[in-house]
This record gives structure tokens, sequence and C-alpha cells, in this order.
């Protein structure tokens, strides 16, 4: 071989180094330029994981507060419940006739205001039952508190409990003022007085 082959062969193999190492280095920064972009694309997705991650723990921390809130409320509702129940137990305990026949004329007064009739008959219990005592102060209390006069009689059939019902002569009109009533009338008032106090 002459000298001018080897020159042409070693200027081919030198273009073909320099085009392998050209080529080498190419697919260098090619695969480089993936594993970055694979490095970038996995940090977003990692970042994107955690984002959800951290919403979801956020809805489940919302929903345990709601969960606890609820319980709380719950539970501070049947405390209020079973005070009530206990208040209400121990004022019907002491409901006799000693602790509201003083009561009995104001509880007259206040149903003939309630009818506002010139007339009405008045039934009561046995237990505790209504006298003419209690008909002219009663009387006397609608004439202080309206200035108009009632006349007040009393009823011969008696009602089942403790208080007091005012009636129309013609039974078409009534006043309910018993104590089981009354409570009813003030469970409003009662539950707001343990409410504040439990």
């Amino acid at each position: 071989m002459d000298t001018t082959d080897n020159r042409l062969l070693d200027g081919i193999i030198r273009q073909a180094e320099v085009a392998a190492a050209k080529a080498e280095e190419d697919a260098r920064l090619q695969a480089k330029k993936i594993l970055d972009e694979a490095h970038e694309r996995s940090a977003r997705e990692i970042e994107l994981e955690q984002k959800t991650h951290q919403q979801k723990l956020k809805q489940v921390e919302l929903r345990l507060q709601a969960n606890m809130s609820s319980v709380k409320r719950k539970a501070a509702l049947r405390q209020i419940d079973e005070s009530y129940l206990a208040v209400m137990r121990r004022i019907r305990e002491r409901m006799n006739c000693k602790t509201i026949e003083p009561f009995l004329s104001s509880w007259i007064a206040e149903a003939a205001l309630g009818l506002d009739l010139k007339e009405a008959k008045v039934s009561s219990s046995t237990q505790c039952p209504v006298t003419e005592k209690h008909l002219k102060e009663a009387a006397a209390l609608v004439k202080k508190n309206t200035g108009s006069e009632v006349l007040l009689s009393l009823d011969p059939k008696p009602i089942r409990s403790l208080g007091v019902v005012l009636s129309s002569l013609d039974d078409k009109v009534s006043f309910n003022n018993q104590v089981e009533i009354r409570l009813r009338r003030f469970d409003r008032v009662i539950r707001t007085m343990i409410q504040e106090h439990t």
C-alpha cells in the first residue's frame, strides 16, 4: 500500500473517529436530556402526589373535626336532656297541694284574662280544690290589672291533675292552667336555664 492510500485511510479513520466521537457526545447529551426531563417529570409527579396527599389529609382532618364537634354537640344535648328530665322529675315530685295552693288565685286570674269573658266556671282537682276565697282573690287580681270585673263560680266537675281549668258557662272555650300544661308552656324557658347552667 502506498502512502497516499495510507493517508486516505488515516483520513477516513480520523473522520470516522470524529463522527463516532460526535455521535457518542450527541447520544450522551440526548441521554442526559432524557434523564433530566425524567427527573423533572418525576419531581413534578412527586410534588403533585404530595399536594394530593396533603389535600386528602386536610379533608380527613376536617371530617374528623366535624365528627368530633358533632359528638361533643350530641353529648352536650344528651347532658341537657338528662338534666332537663332530672329537673322535671324533681319539680313533679314537689308538686302537691301544699306547694301549688298559694298560686291557685293567680292561676285562675291568668286563665280569666286569657278567656276574656265576663263570667267563667273554675274546675280543680279533688287533691287541691279551689275555694270561694281563691275565686274572690282571682276576681280582685283581674279587676286590679284590667279594671274589668269577672264573675267566677266553682264547677262541680273535677279535673284529674293539679291546677285549674276555666271554662265558659256553655263549655265552648276553656283555658287550661293545670300543672302539666303550665310546665309545657315554660318548657323552653326551663331548657334555656338548664342550658345556661350546664
